[in-house]
């Protein structure tokens, strides 16, 4: 069972918009507001699949909290939320930060949607300039030391993402970093920025 951790005021508001929609299509997933699930529209997610590190976590979810993504942690996390340094990397920010836990990874498919995901790893074929992102797209991080699952990655093999490397001289990027250049070009996209 996924635990969603949102602000209570942008929780409220989302619902009283969609509320006095009167069942017209949802301008994001095309269903009915009455069939709507919050959950999967209205914003761009970020999920990272069972982070090691607090202080990436805690970069990624001030990120989160300065734009309005949902952060979704899956998984085994390799630290508690009450750790120090994930506290001090989120500053002040962790009560706008939008989180929902979800103890597997089929329930955070479940959640948001599989057609929605799209991962970012390294190596991959396709930079993360040629996606088409739109409003309720999922960016989906690996763990730092292994990155995502193998069945993730070939689940999702149409929708790999990376951010080029062009020197050679690194293995990868820091994952709070790539996380904010990705989700920049998604909401640039989304928001015709």
């Amino acid at each position: 069972m996924c635990i969603l951790l949102a602000p209570a005021w942008k929780l409220a508001i989302t619902v009283a918009v969609l509320q006095s929609l009167d069942d017209v299509d949802c301008f994001n997933c095309k269903l009915s507001t009455a069939n709507c699930e919050l959950i999967r529209c209205l914003m761009i997610h970020i999920a990272l699949y069972e982070p090691e590190i607090p202080p990436n976590t805690g970069n990624v979810a001030r990120s989160c909290a300065a734009v309005g993504a949902r952060l979704h942690l899956i998984g085994r996390l390799g630290f508690s939320l009450e750790d120090k340094a994930l506290k001090r990397a989120g500053l002040d920010y962790w009560p706008s930060v939008d989180l929902v836990l979800h103890a597997t990874f089929e329930e955070f498919e479940a959640t948001v949607g599989s057609e929605r995901i799209w991962c970012v790893e390294t190596p991959a074929d396709m930079p993360y300039t040629r996606a088409v992102f739109r409003d309720g797209d999922c960016l989906l991080f690996g763990s730092e030391s292994k990155g995502l699952p193998l069945s993730a990655l070939e689940r999702y093999a149409g929708r790999v993402l990376g951010v080029p490397m062009p020197t050679g001289h690194v293995r990868s990027l820091n994952l709070a970093t790539v996380a904010g250049i990705v989700l920049y070009e998604a909401l640039r996209q989304v928001n015709g920025w």
